[in-house]
């Protein structure tokens, strides 16, 4: 009951804190270029935050948040096809990498950047671009591949850490928790910064993205009922699970690479006939036009 109360509580605060935040940025979308002007050199191209200092971090955290996120996968698939024997089972697996794959996969990458066509700070005609500055939420045709609005590093980064946040803060002592905290806070907002810096995201972008990560959070929360299952989560357990995996792999491996080399050369087989009929087919139909 009193997690049900502590996630009902979060998930209202979260929600008024991201309606505030549309708001605010709907209304006075010049902050988003006031805020970009701080990391702006006054020539095109030339942002703070394209030092090779700051690009190695940025590449740290990107990549160590994606190998991450790749990891948990592993052994959420790993404790799937073992079963029973597991300790910490596939549910706080899957609320890591799930919730990177539905926040900064499906939602950021998959729709908003992909639909929206926001173009990036480092285009737009204020800062020595081409481009025109659009409001975040608006709809527009100066970006269409890879766009600005959100940031998918910071969901990336923020999809990652809540949850191993939210499994962790059981077991943390006062301390623990304060440690926790800081470390989750700086990794996000670093991250954010970082982007805003290079002028390849407005504060909004990065903004959005965060709260979109908590969301997705709150929901998966729910939706796998980690409240009950978080306390399985500890170093013991995981090391149990992982040296499991790893002996199982060993064993099957080999069987299963087997069988997805005969599969793929099948298929491949396969592919070559229709390919193949396919030519022919389009050799008779120039035959036919010819003739005609």
């Amino acid at each position: 009951m009193d997690h049900d109360i502590v996630h009902m509580r979060l998930t209202i605060w979260l929600t008024i804190a991201t309606l505030c935040a549309v708001i605010v940025f709907a209304a006075f979308p010049f902050l988003d270029l006031r805020i970009s002007t701080l990391f702006f050199s006054g020539q095109a191209g030339d942002w703070v935050g394209r030092s090779p200092n700051f690009m190695f971090w940025r590449d740290v955290l990107r990549h160590g948040g994606e190998a991450f996120a790749v990891v948990t996968f592993l052994i959420f698939l790993g404790n799937v096809l073992i079963g029973t024997t597991q300790q910490t089972g596939w549910r706080v697996w899957a609320f890591i990498w799930g919730n990177t794959l539905a926040c900064a996969g499906l939602l950021v990458n998959g729709i908003l950047k992909t639909w929206l066509g926001r173009a990036r700070p480092d285009g737009v005609l204020e800062f020595g671009g081409t481009q025109t500055f659009t409001p975040a939420f608006q709809l527009s045709n100066q970006c269409f591949k890879n766009c600005s609005f959100s940031s998918g590093e910071a969901a990336l980064i923020a999809s990652v850490v809540l949850p191993v946040c939210v499994l962790l803060w059981p077991q943390l002592t006062r301390r623990g928790k304060i440690v926790c905290a800081v470390v989750a806070a700086f990794l996000i907002i670093a991250t954010a910064a970082m982007r805003m810096a290079a002028g390849r995201h407005f504060l909004s972008d990065t903004t959005m993205s965060i709260l979109f990560a908590a969301l997705t959070t709150l929901v998966l929360y729910r939706l796998l009922a980690i409240g009950e299952h978080r306390h399985v989560l500890g170093l013991r357990p995981v090391v149990s699970d992982v040296s499991a995996i790893l002996e199982h792999s060993r064993i099957y491996g080999g069987r299963w690479l087997v069988m997805l080399i005969r599969r793929g050369l099948k298929t491949a087989v396969l592919l070559q006939a229709w390919a193949a009929k396919e030519k022919m087919r389009l050799s008779q139909r120039r035959s036919d036009v010819a003739l005609d």
